[in-house]
C-alpha cells in the first residue's frame, strides 16, 4: 500500500476527534510535510510547542490519539465486508421521524467516510416490539432516497433487525465523503416504541434527531437521551432533560462527540400509552 493511501486511511479515521488529537495523529505519524521528521521525539516537542504544553503531556495526547484510532478500526460496516478491516464511519448524521403521517416514517441521511475504497456499505436499522406484541406480522418498508441503491435486505433477530446492503454510485476513495438518504415506513396499524435512538459502533462527530408530531396528537412528555446505555433506553423514565414540541409539532436535538456503544436520540409519551 502506497505512503498516500495509507496517510489518507489515517485522517479519515481521525476526522472525527477532537483538533488536538487530529493534531497528535498528523505529528505522530509524519502526516505533516512541514514536520515530518525522522524523530518521533522531535514531532512530539513539534506538538508540544503548538499545544503549550509539556512534552510528557503531548505524549499522552499521541497515546490518547492512538488509542482512538485503534477504537475506530470497529468500523460499522460487519466484519465479513472486508478482509482487510473497516472500510467506512459515519462522520455525521441526520434523522428525521415523522408520528403526523397514516404510519410513523423515519428519514436517516449519513454523511459517511472511506477509509478504504469501497462499493458497498451495510447499515442496520433495529425495530424492536413493543412489550406484549405477539402479532403474527412485524416489519419495515425502506427506501433509498439519494446517494445509493439496495442490494439486499436482511432480517435478523426474529425479525427485528434489518440489515440492508447498498450499492454506492462509484467507488469511493480513502477519505471520500458521501450522503446517503434511507427512508422506512412502519406498516399501518403496527405499533412502534416510544422512543428513537442512534447507537453509532464508532465516534461520530455530530447527530441530529428531529421529531415532528401532528397537530391533534402531542406528547404528554418527550426527553433527550444523551450517551445512555443501550439498555437504558427503554427504562421509560423520563429524563430531567424535557423537550416541547414548537408551533408546528417539532422537536429537535443535536448531539456531538458520540462515542461508540451509547445511545442519542430522543423518547416520547402520549396520553393513551401508544407509540404512534
Amino acid at each position: 500500500m502506497t505512503r498516500s493511501k495509507v496517510r489518507a486511511i489515517l485522517l479519515a479515521l481521525a476526522a472525527d476527534m477532537p483538533r488536538e488529537l487530529r493534531r497528535a495523529v498528523e505529528l505522530a505519524y509524519a502526516l505533516d510535510p512541514a514536520h515530518a521528521y525522522l524523530r518521533l521525539d522531535r514531532r512530539t516537542d513539534q506538538l508540544a510547542a503548538e499545544l503549550s504544553v509539556q512534552q510528557r503531556t503531548a505524549r499522552r495526547r499521541i497515546d490518547e490519539a492512538v488509542a482512538r484510532l485503534v477504537r475506530a478500526a470497529a468500523s460499522e460496516t460487519p466484519a465479513e465486508e472486508s478482509e482487510a478491516g473497516p472500510a467506512w464511519h459515519v462522520h455525521a448524521m441526520n434523522a428525521l421521524m415523522r408520528l403526523d403521517t397514516p404510519t410513523p416514517e423515519l428519514y436517516e441521511t449519513r454523511d459517511v467516510v472511506a477509509i478504504r475504497p469501497i462499493d458497498r456499505i451495510i447499515v442496520q436499522f433495529s425495530l424492536p416490539r413493543q412489550p406484549g406484541d405477539d402479532a403474527p406480522g412485524h416489519d419495515v418498508l425502506a427506501e433509498v432516497l439519494f446517494g445509493a441503491r439496495i442490494r439486499e435486505l436482511t432480517r435478523h433477530n426474529a425479525g427485528q433487525v434489518f440489515r440492508l446492503t447498498l450499492a454506492l454510485p462509484r467507488t469511493l476513495a480513502p477519505g471520500e465523503r458521501h450522503q446517503i438518504c434511507v427512508h422506512y415506513r412502519v406498516p399501518e396499524g403496527q405499533a412502534v416504541r416510544e422512543h428513537y435512538v442512534f447507537q453509532p459502533l464508532t465516534p461520530c462527530a455530530h447527530c441530529t434527531v428531529r421529531l415532528r408530531f401532528s397537530e391533534d396528537r402531542r406528547p404528554v412528555t418527550a426527553w433527550r437521551l444523551d450517551g445512555v446505555p443501550p439498555r437504558a433506553v427503554d427504562d421509560r423514565v423520563p429524563g430531567p432533560d424535557r423537550l416541547h414540541p414548537d408551533a408546528v409539532g417539532e422537536v429537535t436535538s443535536a448531539f456531538d462527540g458520540l462515542q461508540q456503544g451509547y445511545a442519542y436520540g430522543m423518547a416520547w409519551s402520549f396520553r393513551d400509552g401508544t407509540g404512534s
